[in-house]
């Protein structure tokens, strides 16, 4: 062991035992000082139990420093900031109940389940709690979840709905507590090893979950808030001990290479209690619920229908494949028999030793056999020896159902045959058996066929989607998805034929780079997957060697070059969740670029999500009414009022908050919509100016807009239109460039800038100094205002001057008749820089932050008054 390493643990042994004692201390100094302070005693438990969570949150960030010197892993130390982190907000939450009004509910609504999840996230972390890295702890995280929603469903019918429901707020505070306890309980209960460490830390963070849960609850009742307040501040208190005890206590013991004999080696709740009591207690209270109540309420109806929704789900899509199969299989069977109805079936006659007596003519037409070949011989001796035991059970039973069978014919071959038998042994004429054999060959090989059809890609021959997903439900491993980057020029340059091939080649490839126990298979179009058992390293290796492989030149006909992109996940979760982790892993691949290898990655998965859910909603933002615009004023510098009004665009989500404009604008501009966006923009400032004028205040309004824009047909007509509908003077409306997209082609822009400057709107250029625009290209810009950025009157850090630089500039705009604009002001430093260089208009976060209308319109009253 590191010398380091063992220091850490040293001293983790001295601290562990005087952490209650320093608790103690802490919460009595609370206790005796709240009276003096004039708080009542539950308050000052609660705040105790802040005191004491907050200092424990401070020792487990210092032990996290210990354990990362100590050469502890990036996972490890992770999982204890995480647990210091949500003991930190938990003593932040501990304080709310003292706030006052909206302050107090946004953070128990915001911090409470902020240090829940940092709690519960980080004990998933901690060494021993579960096995296989972060994969197993998010398997551990989810099968808290699915348990935690039946529980919930329970509570939820049996307790919350009998007073006419919960509200919102007891609703979502009391799901989150259960999931965060759930978790936790499930994490402690089916931890592998040190079982008694991780114990301990489940129980501190469950019982921190039921503090943080019961803060935001707290009754109206003096007596009664004063008893759940003496509640939360034990549970807090006893929860912060307990997480510092286990946290230290499992980092200590984690450095066992091996787990001890017993310990549990694979923590899923497949099968166990754990998971089965609640499903059997949740459908039991459901019932009980329609039976006394006649109804339950949409709240539990939706979480019944969040955890049963996948396993329906499954079920429809496996009923659906099984039916669509069947019916094939019965229309190929179809076909074969209208194509076999004219041909004569064989008749054998069976003596009571089963002995061939007779054969019908057609025996020598359909298998070449002579009477001399059969006749007088068992006729089980001319079946296959595996299938004698078949026949002769089938002979025995005179079974009314056809047997199948392999039937030796006259030319040495073994045929496939299928025959039905009929007893006429009581009739005199016949006193046998009779026997109705056909060749079934085609058939046989028909339904041979079908059964490679539903199993394999009929262009490839590699294995198909449900098969895969049928490997991929019974095994372990990682799965590796590939994309072909160029396929779809392939097809449209060469035709469908080359692109067959290209894709039989492909397949072909792939089949020669795998190990023997792995699953190849094409999932869609040009995109297939391969399903290997190997570990991590050997997956990344596989996938090395496929991106390798797939990039070498084809020749279908025609040679061609194609790369290709690869995602890896590993397997887990159900085989259309492994699926759908490792597709989205290769987006991600394929948007870094051609030959790129990515794994699946929960950060990358949800700003995938982000995106995708904002390109689907922008289009129709401005129609729900979620755009809005955030106003930054332009004062004079000299008589300190606002000359100007910069409009900013908002666009409000309802779920995603706030989206900052940057990101809005680079989805409107790879959805080719920014022409909508602006247009918005335009119309509504124009609007917001109007009304301000009408109301006697003079200001000028400047609107962002985008090269591109600028520069695409009927911009001016628009800005035009916009001018005229909502009465607004052009000579008050500014139309604002970024340096940062003009590029290299600056005259590109002069003439639409010409033309915007022909209506009588003035222009002006944002963030100068930031971009290659240099102060020789000013006089080929046609610019009224010119907005430089902050580095330009901003001190360096050794303390040389940069006045001059600004000084340059404003007086190189008084000769261009440009009025220069210092963007960025945030201190009075900057202020004064900007005046001595004789800059009289500035705009920034000295004079306050982007806000509504009604911010902007106390401003202008507050300057109409000191005239």
């Amino acid at each position: 062991m590191a010398p380091g390493v063992g220091g850490a643990h040293r001293s983790r042994g001295r601290r562990l035992p005087a952490s209650a004692p320093v608790t103690l201390a802490a919460a009595a100094v609370v206790l005796l000082g709240g009276p003096l302070a004039g708080l009542d005693a539950a308050t000052a438990v609660v705040l105790g139990a802040a005191v004491a969570a907050a200092l424990h949150g401070c020792w487990l960030f210092r032990l996290a420093v210990e354990a990362r010197r100590g050469g502890r892993p990036a996972r490890v130390t992770g999982g204890i900031v995480a647990l210091g982190a949500g003991l930190v907000g938990a003593a932040v939450c501990a304080t709310a109940p003292e706030g006052h009004g909206a302050a107090a509910a946004v953070v128990l609504a915001y911090a409470g389940p902020a240090a829940g999840a940092a709690l519960v996230g980080g004990l998933l972390l901690l060494p021993g709690v579960t096995g296989g890295g972060v994969g197993g702890a998010a398997r551990r995280g989810l099968d808290g979840v699915c348990v935690a929603l039946w529980k919930y469903l329970t509570l939820l019918v049996l307790v919350l709905e009998l007073d006419g429901g919960p509200s919102g707020a007891v609703f979502l505070t009391c799901l989150l507590a259960v999931i965060g306890v759930t978790v936790a309980v499930v994490s402690g209960v089916r931890a592998p090893y040190p079982r008694w460490a991780a114990v301990t830390a489940a129980g501190g963070v469950a019982l921190l979950v039921l503090g943080l849960a019961v803060l935001p609850l707290l009754p109206d009742d003096a007596g009664q808030r004063d008893a759940w307040l003496l509640a939360a501040g034990g549970l807090l208190v006893a929860g912060s001990v307990l997480v510092w005890a286990g946290a230290g206590r499992s980092l200590s013991t984690a450095r066992r290479e091996t787990a001890p004999a017993g310990a549990v080696a694979d923590g899923t709740l497949i099968g166990d209690p754990l998971l089965v009591a609640p499903v059997l207690a949740g459908g039991a209270a459901v019932l009980y619920a329609l039976f006394s109540r006649g109804r339950i309420g949409t709240e539990a109806m939706a979480i019944g229908a969040v955890a049963v929704l996948a396993v329906v789900l499954r079920e429809v899509l496996e009923a659906a494949t099984v039916r669509r199969f069947s019916g094939q299989l019965d229309a190929q069977a179809a076909s074969f028999r209208s194509l076999v109805a004219g041909s004569t079936d064989v008749i054998l006659v069976l003596d009571a030793d089963l002995s061939v007596r007779w054969q019908s003519p057609a025996a020598a037409r359909q298998f070449g056999l002579s009477e001399r070949e059969v006749e007088g011989k068992p006729f089980v001796r001319l079946v296959h020896a595996e299938d004698a035991v078949g026949v002769r059970r089938h002979l025995g039973t005179v079974a009314s159902e056809p047997c199948r069978a392999r039937f030796h014919d006259g030319f040495g071959a073994w045929r496939h045959v299928e025959f039905t038998v009929t007893d006429l042994r009581a009739k005199p004429e016949v006193a046998g058996l009779v026997v109705h054999l056909r060749d079934v060959g085609e058939r046989h090989e028909l339904e041979a066929s079908l059964q490679r059809t539903t199993r394999a890609d009929p262009l490839t021959g590699l294995a198909n989607r449900a098969v895969l997903l049928r490997e991929l439900t019974a095994g372990t491993g990682y799965l590796v998805t590939i994309g072909l980057d160029g396929f779809a020029g392939v097809n449209d340059l060469h035709g469908p034929d080359v692109g067959d091939a290209l894709l039989a080649e492909v397949a072909a490839r792939i089949r020669s780079m795998i190990g023997g126990g792995d699953v190849a298979a094409r999932i869609d179009g040009d995109e297939f997957a391969v399903f290997t058992r190997v570990d991590r390293v050997h997956a990344h290796t596989l996938a090395t060697r496929l991106l390798s492989g797939l990039s070498e030149p084809y020749d279908p006909g025609t040679v061609v070059q194609l790369s290709a992109g690869i995602g890896l996940a590993p397997v887990g979760g159900g085989p259309e969740e492994s699926v759908r982790r490792a597709g989205l892993a290769l987006r991600r691949a394929k948007r870094a670029g051609r030959g790129r290898i990515e794994w699946h990655d929960e950060a990358a998965e949800a700003a995938y999500v982000r995106r995708a859910t904002l390109e689907q909603q922008l289009p129709q933002a401005a129609e729900r009414g979620e755009f809005d615009l955030a106003f930054h004023p332009v004062y004079d510098l000299v008589e300190g009022h606002p000359v100007g009004v910069e409009a900013l665009l908002r666009w409000r989500h309802p779920r995603l908050g706030t989206i900052p404009p940057r990101e809005t604008l680079a989805v409107a501009r790879e959805l080719g919509v920014t022409a909508q966006v602006d247009e918005w923009v335009l119309n509504r400032a124009c609007r917001q100016l109007s009304l301000w004028q009408h109301e006697g205040y003079r200001l000028w309004m400047s609107v962002n807009v985008g090269c591109d824009d600028l520069t695409a047909p009927g911009f001016a007509e628009r800005l035009s239109l916009a001018l005229d509908s909502h009465q607004v003077e052009p000579g008050d409306l500014v139309i604002e460039l970024a340096e940062r997209e003009f590029g290299t082609d600056l005259d590109r822009l002069a003439q639409p800038l010409s033309t915007v400057r022909a209506i009588g709107v003035r222009t002006a250029l944002d963030g100068f100094g930031t971009g290659a625009t240099s102060l020789a290209h000013l006089r080929r810009l046609p610019a009224d205002l010119l907005k430089v950025d902050r580095s330009l009157f901003t001190p360096a850090p050794g303390g040389g001057g940069i006045a001059p630089i600004i000084d340059v500039v404003v007086k190189l705009g008084q000769r261009l008749n440009v009025t220069v604009v210092a963007h960025g002001l945030e201190a009075e430093q900057h202020l004064r820089l900007v005046r001595s260089a004789g800059c009289r208009l500035g705009q920034g976060h000295y004079y306050g932050t982007p806000g509504p209308a009604e911010r902007v319109e106390a401003a202008l009253v507050r300057q109409l008054r000191s005239f």
